[in-house]
């Protein structure tokens, strides 16, 4: 396991000073193409070459934050302690996460509506936006794995926990933010009564990128399980409190889809018929971990 930290935090403080640096050209960037923008003048092949370069930046984005993920997890595992900034870098990693979407959407709008001669000035003020969610997560993120490091060397002996009780908390707690992120967004784009084109672009990258932390830890989670039998997986609160709630969750699906399904029966074109798995899934994951959180905390 010591290893296996140095490795996956290792490689995340690599890739953090990538992106931190790729971040600080993007804004330079930024600010150069605005300023070219607002004075209307015609965009020559150097910007169109800044601009696929800040596109590769957002891949690079994309590679930290899941190597984030990863090393959060590890640390997790590894110290059996939820210190506030692990968290709060995890809650913000999710965000920041999500939105690189926004990040998509706002460079394909403001390079055609500007060839198109249309005013992108809100377009710009997201970027920016999102672009400096974006840094503080990357400080933060960069602090956490500083303090994994220290704490790492001060540690004589692995802690043990009885059957991972953080990871545990950890991965539902993310279950309920991602789950309950991906539900709002659903309902407010079913509540938006239009089936607009976009949902086939948007909603497979929301899909993505609000699930992406989740199955990452879950994933991480069941990897270090294997290496156990099945029957130690759990303790007996812990699968108690699971059982409990998957019952709760295949229950309470049931009348939820029935009243969606109700609710749109025979609009065709409705926006529910890309929307109705995101839907499913999203309840179900936001709901299951609600109530297991819920449970392992009451008694």
């Amino acid at each position: 396991m010591k290893r296996g930290f140095i490795i996956t935090n290792g490689i995340a403080a690599f890739f953090a000073l990538i992106a931190t640096g790729w971040l600080v050209y993007d804004f330079y960037a930024f600010n150069w193409l605005y300023s070219r923008m607002m004075r209307m003048e015609s965009l020559t092949s150097t910007d169109n070459t800044i601009g696929i370069w800040i596109w590769i930046g957002l891949l690079v984005f994309l590679i930290f934050h899941i190597l984030s993920f990863i090393a959060v997890a590890n640390q997790f595992q590894r110290f059996k302690k939820a210190t506030l900034l692990r968290i709060f870098a995890l809650i913000l990693g999710i965000i920041s996460c999500i939105l690189i979407l926004n990040d998509i959407a706002c460079l394909s709008d403001i390079f055609k509506e500007y060839g198109e001669g249309l005013e992108v000035q809100s377009e710009w003020n997201w970027l920016y936006g999102s672009s400096i969610v974006h840094g503080l997560f990357f400080v933060i993120m960069s602090a956490c794995l500083i303090e994994a490091f220290i704490q790492d060397r001060k540690s004589l002996a692995e802690i043990t926990a009885v059957k991972d009780e953080v990871i545990f908390t950890v991965v539902h707690s993310v279950g309920v933010i991602c789950g309950g992120i991906g539900l709002f967004s659903v309902l407010a784009a079913w509540l938006e009564q239009r089936a607009h084109a976009l949902l086939h672009i948007t909603f497979p990258f929301l899909f993505i990128l609000s699930l992406i932390p989740y199955a990452l830890l879950a994933g991480y989670w069941l990897v270090m399980k294997l290496k156990e039998k099945p029957a130690d997986w759990y303790d007996e609160k812990q699968f108690r409190d699971i059982s409990r709630s998957g019952l709760l969750t295949m229950f309470a699906s049931i009348p939820f889809m029935a009243f969606a399904y109700v609710m749109n029966y025979g609009w065709q074109q409705g926006p529910i018929r890309i929307l109705w798995f995101p839907l499913y899934l999203y309840f179900t994951i936001f709901l299951f971990s609600l109530s297991t959180l819920i449970m392992n905390w009451k008694e």
